[in-house]
């Protein structure tokens, strides 16, 4: 049994978002904003001319954002639109992924689950770009905890442990026969994920389970020839017993105890909180200076959000704006 070929999760350090000077400042100095190139923005700002509430903003590298701000930080509900084609949809805190949320990268590969300070933290799911998938815990990027990865070429479903997206201890695989029907393995990995040791093959519809042991296969190493030894298996099954299902004998999914990771939902408390100037609110603001180096038509890419999030962007801000007329 060879140890499944997958795809790694996309890097993300290709999918760092920009963090233009401007978003944590006021945009007041129109020298400096001419020097640094700061893109464009339409939206609304507090009395310290900072980013708040709601607005678009493109990015000097051609980045899109569409969403809410706080004190001038990506806060609350947002769509951040990579120039390569990645999109980010979901929830901010203080300009960083948090939150339940769906990220989708420039290959079609594809994450919906938790974030936490800009990684994948929690419960998620990962679709790769060759289809399979990895639905489990997640730290700091990485597979970590019980999961359940998929192989799409095959339909064999592994469940067993992550520690820091290495797969460690007991496992199961259960294999789909054209039939209808299939077959489970029970066994464990050894140090370099392959393979090892005692194991058993259980047949449910035969009502029967063979036991046996995973051993290195010397033909393996011994070869000279590479193309030979990708085409060999690193293993050899060896088995001479025949025995009933006894389920007290299957070596049983280690058990993981699930740690409390923070839980952030997208905030716009702030929104209703905080009132903003009526020059803000009553009308998008925009910087000749700010616009010369970008095209109108990117204006109207952003316009392509999908209609659950624009609704819901509008009843956060009609509700902003109720609230400032409540307070005038």
């Amino acid at each position: 049994m060879n140890r499944g070929n997958y795809s790694d999760v996309e890097n993300e350090d290709n999918f760092a978002e920009y963090m233009p000077e401007d978003e944590y400042g006021g945009e007041s100095d129109l020298t400096h904003d001419a020097l640094s190139l700061i893109g464009a923005y339409k939206g609304q700002r507090n009395s310290e001319d900072e980013r708040h509430g709601f607005g678009k903003a493109i990015l000097p590298n051609g980045d899109a954002y569409v969403g809410t701000y706080k004190n001038g930080k990506r806060h609350g509900r947002g769509q951040y639109r990579f120039v390569n084609g990645a999109i980010y949809q979901g929830c901010y805190r203080e300009g960083l992924r948090n939150g339940k949320i769906v990220m989708v990268y420039n290959d079609k590969s594809k994450y919906e689950g938790y974030w936490v300070d800009n990684k994948k933290d929690g419960e998620g799911t990962f679709k790769f770009k060759n289809s399979d998938k990895f639905s489990g815990s997640w730290k700091s990027d990485m597979k970590h905890g019980s999961g359940t990865y998929t192989f799409c070429k095959t339909g064999a479903v592994l469940k067993g442990i992550w520690l820091n997206d290495k797969r460690v201890k007991n496992f199961q695989v259960f294999y789909p026969t054209s039939d209808g029907t299939g077959f489970t393995y029970r066994g464990t990995w050894d140090e370099n994920e392959l393979v090892a040791g005692k194991g058993y093959f259980v047949f449910g519809h035969l009502k029967c389970m063979q036991s046996g042991e995973y051993v290195e296969n010397p033909f393996y190493e011994n070869s000279e020839n590479i193309e030979l030894q990708n085409n060999i298996c690193k293993s050899l099954w060896l088995s001479n017993e025949i025995l009933p299902i006894i389920c007290g004998m299957l070596p049983p999914l280690p058990k993981m105890r699930s740690v409390a990771r923070a839980r952030s939902s997208c905030d716009t408390s702030f929104l209703l909180a905080d009132k903003m100037s009526e020059v803000d609110v009553a009308g998008s603001t925009m910087s000749g200076m700010e616009m010369y180096e970008h095209r109108d038509d990117l204006w109207a890419e952003m316009e392509e959000i999908k209609p659950e999030s624009r609704l819901n962007m509008q009843e956060v801000d009609a509700k902003s704006s109720d609230s400032n007329d409540h307070h005038k």
